[in-house]
């Protein structure tokens, strides 16, 4: 089997359909980052650039089960090949790749990864923008997870770095109030994005102890990792960091000088299902636990649930959110029933690879002409 090409389908879900083609008919599906504009004939995104002039020299023409050789040689580089790629560009031909070793194999992914120990993955509703919203508006997105069935919550304020302190007056007051509604047994989470220094993380945290919170998400920049510490030391609440993290490497610094309580690595900022497994494999040695950041809906999300389904330990539920996704129903059509959460829940199939089910036609309504 000869990996023949590989191509991205830009998508009105503002995402591109990647396809690993090979000369046995099998394909590979991930999902690249969408495009802002399309020129035909010309490179649209730096994705695209890494995809042309790298990637496809690197891959075509290989044998598409070579898994962690491929790894290696985009992310390490190999003999004259000094690639050394983005761990986001890596994870989704990462993805790619391992859905397409499911389908040859005939097994899906999570069986390929050594198993799972559950195929049906509680999630938690996801919402974000609160730095820009009043109380009431945030209550209102948690009240529609709320009526689909979601039993698990997190707010987000999206504050990042450069916005330190800006109003935590106003966070205190929509975490006040979504908690007030949601019965106390329900899981809350709160996300502040990187918006806090040290001394206002510490003070936010305590108050959100009060209340009852589940889990303080990315109180400061995440480059800060001794303040990270002073935080994590300070609190009870488990803080928990590591979202924007490349590598396995970065997240072992990241528990020797930041220490959270929770690692969360994302399927294509850690480097795709391959360097995330070996991130879980870490974590489980120095007996941290692990909860996926995956804000989206759809193959790149389903690669996420695939590893963490294989985590003996993973307990808590897994984020869920259609912010940067399109609508549901578009990412429905695309890819079938299987990235639908049921009751608040992912059930995952026992089809080949991720599961995912393409629709052609629908590819073809959605495609940006």
């Amino acid at each position: 089997m000869k990996i023949t090409d590989i191509t991205v389908t830009p998508l009105k879900t503002g995402k591109g359909l990647l396809r690993i083609q090979t000369d046995s008919g099998v394909e590979g599906w991930a999902e690249a980052p969408g495009r802002n504009r399309v020129v035909p004939g010309r490179n649209n995104s730096v994705f695209d650039a890494y995809l042309q002039s790298i990637i496809k020299p690197a891959l075509i023409g290989e044998d598409p089960r070579q898994v962690d050789r491929h790894w290696e040689m985009l992310a390490l580089g190999k003999d004259d090949r000094s690639f050394k790629l983005p761990a986001g560009v890596v994870g989704v031909i990462d993805v790619a790749l391992w859905d397409l070793l499911g389908k040859e194999a005939g097994m899906p992914v999570y069986t390929l990864m050594g198993g799972a120990a559950r195929t049906t993955i509680p999630l938690y509703w996801s919402t974000g923008s609160g730095w820009k919203m009043q109380p009431k508006e945030m209550l209102a997105l948690v009240k529609k997870g709320w009526e689909m069935g979601f039993r698990a919550f997190k707010i987000r304020m999206d504050w990042r770095g450069w916005r330190q302190d800006a109003d935590p007056d106003k966070d205190y007051a929509i975490f006040k109030l979504v908690r007030e509604f949601l019965p106390p047994e329900i899981y809350l989470g709160f996300d502040a994005n990187n918006g806090y220094s040290v001394s206002t993380a510490i003070q936010q945290g305590r108050k959100f102890e009060a209340l009852g919170i589940d889990h303080f998400e990315e109180p400061i920049p995440h480059y800060d990792l001794p303040g990270l510490k002073q935080v994590s030391d300070a609190l009870d609440v488990a803080v928990s960091a590591g979202e924007q993290d490349a590598f396995r490497w970065w997240f072992q610094h990241l528990v020797l000088l930041g220490n959270p309580d929770i690692l969360q690595p994302d399927i294509l900022n850690a480097g795709g299902p391959s360097e995330v497994k070996r991130i879980y494999g870490m974590a489980e040695t120095l007996n941290k636990p692990v909860m996926p950041h995956s804000p989206q809906a759809g193959i790149n999300s389903m690669a996420s649930l695939h590893v963490y389904a294989t985590v003996q330990n993973g307990t808590r539920p897994h984020e869920f959110s259609t912010e940067f996704s399109g609508p549901l129903d578009d990412v429905h059509a695309l890819y079938g029933d299987v990235v639908i959460p049921q009751q608040g829940n992912m059930v995952l199939s026992d089809r080949p690879g991720l599961g995912i089910e393409l629709n052609e036609k629908a590819v073809a309504k959605l495609t940006v002409k």
